[in-house]
């Protein structure tokens, strides 16, 4: 048996510095804290909440692996993304480092230059303000909007943005399913 299987049977897990320490809130004795959340998120558990929600507005068909996704923590200023997914690095030529602690509107104009509360060149004014809305009212938005990837490239982005409720009345990430839509479609 590996160290760390050891120490996942006790529910003990490594910290900054490499000690075991333990976590008395998990209750899953399958999944090692960790293991398959190496973000720092738990990302089954977030995909099991957007995909059991209650009455859900948006049917997002199957989710793997190969869509792309990122997440926004909405309790932070200015909503920036928390975690994205290796798809959605390969899909937006962005790297990690590049994405994380930026709102999502950096994509809207190329080289990422788009401001808060700025006129958007690329982006008709009413998208803007559907996105802005369905935000700020906690609801599910699929939309198709033009983004740019890292290389000025623009493409539509099919977009899905799901509410995900923690432990609190208010969401407190919103999950961002993207894919590009294939040009002349």
């Amino acid at each position: 048996m590996n160290p760390w299987e050891a120490d996942a049977l006790q529910y003990r897990y490594p910290a900054y510095g490499g000690m075991a320490t333990s976590n008395d809130t998990v209750s899953d004795p399958i999944i090692y804290p960790g293991l398959y959340a190496p973000s720092g998120f738990d990302m089954m558990d977030i995909f099991f909440r957007v995909m059991s929600r209650p009455s859900p507005m948006i049917d997002l068909g199957p989710v793997d692996a190969s869509c792309a996704v990122l997440m926004c923590d909405l309790w932070q200023p200015d909503s920036p993304i928390v975690y994205v997914n290796d798809a959605c690095v390969e899909m937006t030529g962005y790297s990690q480092a590049e994405i994380l602690g930026r709102n999502c509107r950096f994509m809207q104009a190329p080289g990422g230059r788009v401001l808060k509360s700025s006129v958007r060149k690329y982006l008709e004014k009413d998208l803007v303000k559907k996105m802005r809305r369905a935000v700020e009212s906690n609801n599910e938005l699929a939309i198709e909007v033009t983004n740019f990837k890292k290389n000025g490239q623009r493409f539509t982005n099919v977009l899905a943005m799901i509410p995900v409720y923690w432990d609190s009345d208010q969401p407190r990430y919103s999950v961002g399913f993207m894919a590009e839509k294939p040009r002349g479609h």
